[in-house]
């Protein structure tokens, strides 16, 4: 049997209620929408900026000049331009022993990029040996599948809810001409993006790098900020009624936004307390607040979070040295809102 469900809002049609709304940003150890929140150190700028100095140093450029692009993955030639750079292939191939070895190269491939990582990898348009970009990777604590200290760069690309893969090419030289035939995406993971929303060719692994609001790792020159979702809409929570009966509240999407602006202009922003323990404190600092209008294009997205249009996000700043411990050692995961609301039971 289904569990009452109730809507939760702030005014009820022409009326607004100034005690209603969201009166505390709460930092709870299991978030009631069970979306975690990101904590930001150093060290991730440092990791990106690791694997990018590498990526310029080593592979070769993609000159059209030099290089003759087949896409091997086609099942035949669909244009005046395929036939052509077909048959360029065919004369600079000519010469070559019919046992000369094709080297394997991989190419970072999808959608334009949105994170500075993954739009500079794909700007740069590079080939690479498997070795070049096993040299990117880095003991990175933390950041591996599972919470693991080894990152690949290979099998996770840009991270959690990255939309690129690696693409698998060919080449042959002659000499004077490079001869690159793609093979599509490379196998396994690799060739897979970590977004189900934006597949590769050959699908997408379950967010397998998805890990920040689980193990983080942290650098002594912890920047102190946390971002998530404060609310999302349409999600059901579960609560219990007096009697002990489980029930579910919801909040619309439009509820959320008037939650979040009322939020704003009641001055609320930095009141914050720990587990609901109703100890409010005004010294950790509201950064940002925004609603998630597209889901693809959003920072949020580019942040790694997989929210619906509506959702409420923030970033605090957290200024006190005790509560930034109790983060780093999991003991606090993500926002949970305190305030006053009208209740709208669900009909069945």
């Amino acid at each position: 049997m289904m569990n009452k469900i109730v809507e939760l809002i702030i005014n009820m049609e022409e009326f607004e209620f100034e005690d209603l709304g969201v009166e505390i940003m709460s930092l709870v150890d299991r978030p009631a929408i069970e979306v975690n929140w990101m904590a930001f150190s150093e060290e991730r700028d440092d990791f990106e900026e690791h694997v990018l100095k590498i990526a310029r140093e080593v592979g070769q450029p993609m000159d059209p000049e030099e290089i003759i692009y087949i896409d091997g993955s086609k099942d035949e030639f669909a244009t005046v331009s395929d036939y052509l750079q077909g048959a360029r292939a065919l004369d600079a191939l000519e010469g070559l022993s019919p046992q000369t070895p094709a080297e394997l190269r991989y190419r970072y491939a999808g959608p334009a990029g949105q994170r500075t990582f993954c739009a500079t990898l794909k700007a740069l348009n590079r080939t690479y040996s498997r070795e070049d970009i096993t040299r990117m990777n880095r003991f990175n604590p933390g950041f591996g599948e599972g919470g693991s200290n080894s990152y690949s760069v290979f099998e996770y690309k840009g991270g959690p809810n990255c939309r690129h893969y690696w693409e698998e090419l060919v080449q042959f030289n002659n000499g004077t001409k490079n001869v690159l035939v793609s093979l599509g995406p490379a196998t396994g993971d690799a060739g897979k993006s970590n977004n189900s929303s934006d597949r590769s060719p050959d699908g997408a692994v379950t967010n397998n790098a998805y890990l920040m609001s689980k193990h983080w790792s942290f650098s002594t020159d912890d920047q102190m900020i946390v971002t998530g979702p404060a609310m999302i809409p349409n999600a059901l929570i579960p609560r219990k009624d007096e009697m002990g009966n489980m029930f579910h509240v919801y909040f619309s999407k439009d509820t959320v936004k008037k939650i979040a602006k009322k939020f704003l202009a009641d001055n609320n922003t930095h009141n914050t307390d720990i587990n609901h323990d109703d100890n409010i404190v005004n010294e950790n600092t509201l950064l940002e607040s925004w609603i998630v209008e597209d889901p693809k294009m959003d920072k949020a997205a580019a942040l790694g979070f997989d929210v619906p249009e509506g959702t409420w996000m923030t970033s605090y700043k957290i200024n006190n040295e005790a509560t930034w411990q109790k983060i780093k050692a999991g003991e606090l995961n993500g926002f949970s809102v305190t305030g006053n609301f009208l209740e709208i039971v669900q009909k069945a």
